[in-house]
């Protein structure tokens, strides 16, 4: 089954309840999809840790934070996403979703901190393989929040 498939799958069960970041995959797929490669352990970013470090080494330290706490996550701008991930990395995600780079950095500036923050439910990231994240997520969009 594609990952495409799956997270629409995951959200169309959901009954269509959850908002925000399910809202998000419905309507930018291809630009999920391609995060979700980002936050693989295998990922040219270095999974879910290289891609804290990028933000925290861009002075979001304190977003990152938050993203890892139990309180509410601290948004970032689209401008921060594109400093914490480069523009080659947000120019390929862009053209993945047949987005402008200034859209896909605002979508990634909501769906990033949340994504994050399922992540991390201890408080900690883990890298995981890709199977692993799509069942995490998964869960999440089934409406383990």
């Amino acid at each position: 089954m594609s990952l495409l498939k799956s997270l629409t799958d995951m959200v169309l069960n959901s009954g269509g309840q959850k908002a925000g970041l399910a809202s998000m995959v419905m309507q930018n797929p291809k630009l999920m999809e391609g995060v979700m490669g980002l936050l693989s352990k295998d990922s040219p970013v270095g999974g879910v840790q290289g891609l804290l470090a990028n933000f925290q080494n861009a002075g979001m330290g304190d977003a990152v934070q938050s993203w890892l706490g139990d309180g509410a996550n601290k948004a970032v701008a689209g401008a921060d996403i594109e400093q914490a991930l480069g523009g080659d990395v947000v120019q390929q995600l862009a053209a993945k979703a047949n987005m402008a780079p200034s859209e896909a950095t605002d979508v990634l500036s909501q769906a990033l901190p949340a994504m994050i923050d399922k992540l991390s439910p201890q408080g900690e990231a883990q890298d995981m393989d890709f199977g692993s994240l799509q069942s995490m997520l998964g869960g999440f969009l089934k409406g383990k929040l």
